[in-house]
Order: C-alpha cells, then structure tokens, then sequence
C-alpha cells in the first residue's frame, strides 16, 4: 500500500522499517508500545515517521514512566556529565555563549544542560518543559509546565533552544507547528542545538521514539522552516552496529559501565569534593564519548 507522506505529499513506502520490541518496558507499558504500528519513510524528506500512535498514548506512556521512575544517586559534579559536557564543548567550538543568554531547554529530564553551560557562561535564564521538576542550585531557572502544545502555548522569546535527545519524541502531528514555534520565538540570530539517535544508521526502531532522521532529512527539515546550519556531524555512524555480535558486545560494556558508575556514586559521597571533581571529569570527560552507538547532532541559525 502506498501513502502520501504527511510532509509533502509525496507517495511515501511504510515497510522498509519495522519497530522491535522493548523488553525492558515490555510488560508495564504493552498496551501503549504497539509494535505492529507502521514506519513510514519518505524518500523526498529523507527521514522515517510514525504517524499512527496517538498523542494521547504517548502522553500516557511518559507519565507512567515519570511516575515509577526510581530515583538514582548523582553525581555531585553533574557538570561533567559526559553527554552533556561534550555537547556544549561542541555548541562553543562553533558559536558564542554570550552573557544574559535565554535557553529553553525541551524535556531535560533530571539533569538537562544548565550546569554544563554554567561552567563556560554563568549569567544565563533558563526555561524549561517536562513533566519532573529540576532540582537546581542555580538562579534564574523557571519551569513553564509539564507539557509544550505548539499549537496552543506561546513560548517567551529565546536566544537559544537546547534538543537533548526531544526531537525524536515530538509526535509527527506536531512537528511542523512546533519548528515554526521555534522560530517566532527565537530572538534574531536564535540558534537550536540538536543531538537525536541515528537509529537509520543503528538501525534499531523503538518505541516511543516517532521520528527517524538521516542527516540529510534533518538539514532539508529545518533549511525549508528557514533555518541556515551552522553544523552537523555524524557521530559513530561507520561502526557497523548490526553484526551478529555486535549486540553482545554493547551489552557487556554496559554492564561493565553500570557497574562501575554504581561504585563510583556511592564511593564519591566518602571523599573530599577535589578528588570527585578531578576524577569526574577524567574519567567522564575525557574517556567520552558516552556512546557507542550513532548520533547527529546539529546547530542551526535564525
């Protein structure tokens, strides 16, 4: 069967990918992950959709998932959060942190980026959305709800809007209006920073993510809402994620990781904050990257 692709209305195919099941969230959650909902791929937008989970699912997915979300032990130095960290060294190899800049960061979950951007520019606002509340140590922090609806909330104006890993989530219904409320409330020269899985490239389709990109499709989505790049990159895309073994492998050094971060956070509450904040940053920094699996990520320009 072919369909028009919701984006452009150009004929799209709907069996060239396939969602796998969660097993971890397989039992809690089977009557919202669907694995027998379609993917649908547009060849002219060059990225993949699911159009057919229903908003209201997906919203009923992440509030259960908030709700039995166990608690976990932090680091003291969130700061040096591998992921995080390495995305603002990123942001500033390419652009400017200025003072008084307004971020708005979109589903930062229990950390977000602030202590991150705090180490190289502390005079900024942040403003956030997501369904768990930021426990902050820093000024000018300001929730404005649990959930965004681009087609009925107002966003005050922004320098810079922070993607972590959000972009994916954004129910294909939504998208358009959102990017285009992205760029009415970014002040001139307003940039957005991006970093979603390359689940093409992995090829590993999970729900709840509803939106699949390769670079090109992301460039071309963002150049047609007149955004200009200022850069991308492909990160992890050449290893070969899909051999046989390639599964096990990944799953054994992410026991061996847990196990270690285990032992760190519960060693690190014994020890003066010199010896946590040096060890920290050498081995969450400087031994990055966090993943081995494919990412994109992306800066783009009012």
């Amino acid at each position: 069967m072919i369909k028009s692709c919701i984006f452009c209305n150009e004929k799209v195919i709907y069996n060239k990918f396939f969602y796998k099941e969660r097993q971890d969230l397989a039992e809690r959650f089977k009557n919202i992950l669907d694995v027998s909902l379609k993917i649908f791929t547009c060849e002219n937008c060059q990225f993949s959709y699911c159009p057919d989970v229903s908003k209201k699912d997906l919203d009923k997915f992440y509030a259960e998932f908030y709700i039995n979300k166990i608690e976990r032990n932090q680091n003291r130095f969130v700061e040096f959060n591998s992921r995080f960290f390495t995305q603002v060294n990123y942001y500033i190899n390419h652009c400017k942190l200025n003072k008084g800049l307004r971020i708005l960061e979109v589903g930062p979950n229990q950390q977000g980026i602030l202590p991150s951007i705090k180490i190289f520019q502390n005079k900024v606002t942040y403003f956030y959305y997501d369904q768990i509340d930021i426990n902050s140590k820093h000024d000018d922090v300001h929730k404005l709800g649990s959930y965004w609806d681009p087609h009925k909330d107002k966003l005050p104006e922004i320098d810079l809007i922070w993607m972590s890993h959000s972009l994916e989530h954004i129910h294909p219904l939504d998208l358009d209006q959102t990017i285009k409320s992205f760029y009415n409330a970014l002040a001139k020269n307003g940039r957005i920073f991006i970093e979603i899985p390359n689940d093409i490239a992995n090829l590993e389709f999970l729900l709840p993510h509803v939106l699949f990109f390769k670079k090109e499709g992301l460039i071309k989505l963002f150049q047609n809402h007149g955004f200009k790049v200022v850069a991308i990159s492909s990160i992890n895309e050449k290893n070969d994620t899909i051999e046989k073994n390639k599964p096990t492998k990944i799953s054994d050094e992410n026991n061996n990781s847990n196990f270690f971060l285990k032992t760190y956070l519960f060693i690190q509450k014994f020890l003066p904050d010199r010896l946590v904040k040096k060890f920290a940053f050498s081995h969450f920094v400087k031994n990055g990257p966090y993943t081995s699996l494919p990412i994109i990520r992306m800066i783009v320009e009012k």
